[in-house]
């Protein structure tokens, strides 16, 4: 039984690693796309959901 817990912690442990990954991937994809719309003197109109997983920006 011990191996098997090892084997759920470790399931676990990499399931959060790669959200936690998604997560900040996606949030500094959207600061990166945010400021090339400032520094086209646009202004970025930003839509996006819980953790900024999913996001659109539109510049005006």
């Amino acid at each position: 039984m011990n191996i098997k817990r090892k084997n759920s912690f470790m399931l676990c442990f990499i399931a959060l690693s790669f959200s936690a990954i998604a997560i900040i991937s996606s949030f500094n994809t959207l600061e990166i796309t945010k400021s090339a719309c400032i520094e086209n003197n646009k202004k970025p109109n930003i839509e996006k959901d819980f953790l900024a997983i999913n996001w659109s920006v539109s510049c005006e």
